[in-house]
């Protein structure tokens, strides 16, 4: 019997987030469970960002940009789970990422979400939070966190 039917995977393309595929895909084969990959276009900080006096680049190329990094690292997560005979879907969703990615669980009846985190700690953690931190806390469901092997 299997104690996870689906599990949400957020990517970015990163290493962390490729382990989180990786992890997700080896677990998604043991359970026999289906994989839904999402990432987040955080429209209202990347608008900020490039509207910046300093920058003055016109938002809609970055979120472009952005949503085209999203399309790339989704891509070849579902190839990734798909080579390895898993059921996968993926979306990409708008919004503030923490709030978003489990907004995401919710939708799409995950039990189980696993995520990239990049192992900040101390003061740079203070500073610029932690999405895979932010989901820990707040999801009503098990969140598995992983990170890059120091190899890879």
């Amino acid at each position: 019997m299997s104690m996870f039917k689906k599990i949400l995977v957020p990517v970015d393309g990163s290493a962390p987030s490729n382990a989180a595929v990786a992890l997700a895909v080896r677990l998604a084969r043991d359970q026999e469970a289906k994989v839904v990959f999402t990432h987040v276009c955080e429209v209202a900080k990347i608008a900020a960002m490039v509207s910046a006096p300093a920058v003055s680049i016109d938002p809609s190329y970055a979120l472009e940009a952005e949503r085209e990094v999203g399309e790339a690292a989704l891509h070849d997560a579902v190839d990734r789970a798909k080579g390895g005979g898993i059921d996968a879907d993926s979306w990409i969703e708008e919004g503030a990422c923490v709030d978003t990615i489990l907004n995401a669980a919710r939708q799409h009846k995950a039990d189980l979400i696993v995520i990239g985190s990049h192992g900040r700690g101390g003061i740079a953690r203070a500073l610029l939070g932690s999405v895979a931190e932010g989901v820990l806390r707040h999801a009503d469901i098990p969140v598995l966190v992983t990170r890059a092997s120091e190899k890879s």
